[in-house]
């Protein structure tokens, strides 16, 4: 399955349909906390997945108001991969500066660049999700926690060229520390075999979350010049 491939089959994922349909399905809950009338398509990811050096990994994506430029499953398929690989290039700077998530994100991924210059969202890093369906607040994520990375992560990581993966969020933090035998504790893991490939992952709290987010403050300096060197 090629990247493009596997985008759309994320997109289209054949257990929205079953979930909608069984209240026993572990995805019930999220798919159902949106209209089935106006169901906003599970989101592989956002950028380009295979080339960007930084991959940030978090729980899933959240959902505000209708949303009609959002991609619908019966989309067609150029449109849906050009939403998802060139959407951020299509948002203006102050656009992506009003969603505090992305602002967080373009934070953390110019500190381990480690320079003052421009941070490329799309290029130098890609977002994705351990669960692919929209929900405010979390909700339902962990009900699908076991499932959809289960189905999905492996594919997802295998078509990302990321040398450096940043996990946001204690449900990304828990899924993938066991999934990779990573000690969740620690903030920095080097040489982690993931999908074939060696890469850092870097563990981080929610940028939504409680307490310290700024990267400085958990990351020490010669972590971070470490990380740094790994994308020069």
């Amino acid at each position: 399955m090629d990247t493009n491939e596997l985008l759309l089959a994320i997109t289209r994922c054949p257990e929205v349909e079953k979930a909608q349909r069984d209240g026993g399905h572990c995805c019930h809950e999220i798919v159902c906390s949106q209209r089935a009338g106006d169901f906003q398509a599970p989101e592989p990811w956002r950028g380009h997945i295979e080339t960007a050096p930084i991959l940030f990994v978090s729980s899933n994506p959240s959902i505000a108001d209708p949303d009609p430029d959002y991609p619908r499953a019966d989309w067609q398929d150029d449109k849906i991969v050009e939403y998802f690989q060139e959407g951020f290039g299509r948002m203006r700077p102050e656009d992506r500066n009003r969603v505090p998530f992305w602002r967080s994100v373009d934070r953390i991924a110019h500190r381990i660049f480690g320079h003052n210059g421009t941070v490329t969202p799309g290029q130098d890093y890609a977002l994705t999700e351990i669960v692919h369906c929209k929900s405010t607040r979390e909700k339902g994520v962990g009900k699908a926690q076991p499932f959809c990375p289960t189905k999905w992560l492996d594919l997802v990581m295998g078509q990302s060229g990321a040398k450096i993966i940043v996990l946001l969020g204690r449900h990304a933090r828990d899924h993938c520390a066991a999934r990779w035998c990573l000690d969740k504790e620690q903030r920095v893991h080097y040489s982690v075999p993931i999908a074939g490939r060696n890469r850092a992952v870097v563990i981080l709290p929610h940028p939504n979350a409680r307490g310290a987010h700024n990267i400085e403050s958990l990351v020490c300096p010669p972590e971070l010049e470490r990380l740094s060197a790994l994308l020069r």
